[in-house]
């Protein structure tokens, strides 16, 4: 049965739930690892034409989210009020400038709590938009909202949205598990593009709720997917779950890219060369907060700078512009 599945991802066909099980069951260091692995680094590299992904993320402020996600560091329970700030606006642009000036980034993402403005954050997107080379996206990520309001950031230049039903959702955040999936509608229906993800993965995640997110994917559909393990952030209520294996998460990654296919880039966090075998071609630089991390300026902590990311892609053999 196995074999099967293999040569038929092999081949290129359509996998089924089923196979995805079958495939996310596999025993890590097993000789049908290696070759799962294998499967999914050539299909990307045929797919993406050999060419490496980055994106830049920008988080414009950080205060204690009232979505209160036990993995994060910006959650009301872990986040320092005296820590909260908004960069402003004169100094967001002056970032884009840097980031774009290297010639190396293809979406620019721009991100905020779930409390942020829906106004405020028109307004900044509206001046980043200014300032991005001809051709680059800008991607919103931030709170639920309705088709309303996508309809709005449509019209004020982003090109598309960052949003997920989480895993735990509704269980390890205080959110609304419809409510993620409406404004998963909102996206679709405004005609804005919807970059999706599994996550945040941690050991107690069962097969059976990642593939619900690997197939509501293929279902809006995405042409950009990715996977993300949950980090263990100092403070959050999750922190003594523990996280899973680099092995483990590129399985899952090799998994979700041969099921899903995206046409332009499939990420993955934290990134690895062993994800970058395994089916990845898209990682991020971010600056400022990062929900996984609790430095305010991630670009000095966990968070990638362009050069790194560039270096990451180079040693797995992708070819960066």
């Amino acid at each position: 049965m196995l074999e099967t599945i293999l040569n038929r991802a092999e081949a290129g066909e359509t996998l089924s739930r089923a196979d995805a099980l079958s495939l996310l069951a596999i025993q890590n260091g097993s000789a049908d690892y290696y070759r799962l692995l294998g499967i999914a680094n050539r299909d990307s590299r045929r797919r993406f034409d050999g060419k490496g992904v980055i994106f830049a993320q920008i988080g414009i402020e950080a205060s204690p989210c009232p979505a209160n996600c036990a993995f994060c560091s910006l959650a009301e329970d872990a986040f320092d009020p005296a820590n909260r700030f908004a960069l402003p606006l004169a100094q967001v642009e002056k970032t884009v400038r840097e980031l774009t000036a290297a010639g190396l980034v293809d979406d620019m993402f721009l991100m905020t709590t779930a409390s942020f403005s829906q106004e405020e954050f028109l307004r900044y997107g509206a001046a980043v938009k200014k300032l991005l080379p001809e051709g680059m996206r800008l991607v919103a990520n931030v709170g639920d909202f309705d088709l309303s309001y996508a309809k709005k950031l449509k019209e004020t230049g982003f090109t598309g949205v960052y949003h997920i039903r989480r895993l735990g959702e509704g269980v390890d955040t205080r959110l609304d598990p419809a409510a993620r999936i409406r404004t998963l509608d909102a996206v679709k229906e405004a005609g804005l593009s919807l970059y999706y993800c599994v996550e945040p993965i941690g050991p107690e995640h069962s097969y059976d709720e990642i593939a619900d997110e690997i197939f509501r994917a293929k279902d809006y559909p995405v042409e950009v997917m990715a996977v993300m393990k949950r980090v263990c952030v100092p403070g959050t209520k999750l922190f003594s779950r523990g996280e899973i294996s680099a092995a483990e998460l590129a399985k899952i990654c090799a998994v979700t890219s041969l099921c899903v296919k995206p046409v332009r880039a499939m990420g993955v966090h934290e990134p690895d060369e062993l994800c970058l075998m395994s089916g990845a071609n898209q990682i991020y630089a971010e600056v400022s907060v990062n929900p996984r991390d609790v430095s305010l300026c991630t670009e000095t902590s966990r968070g990638a700078s362009l050069e790194r990311t560039a270096q990451l892609l180079k040693a797995a053999e992708w070819a960066v512009r």
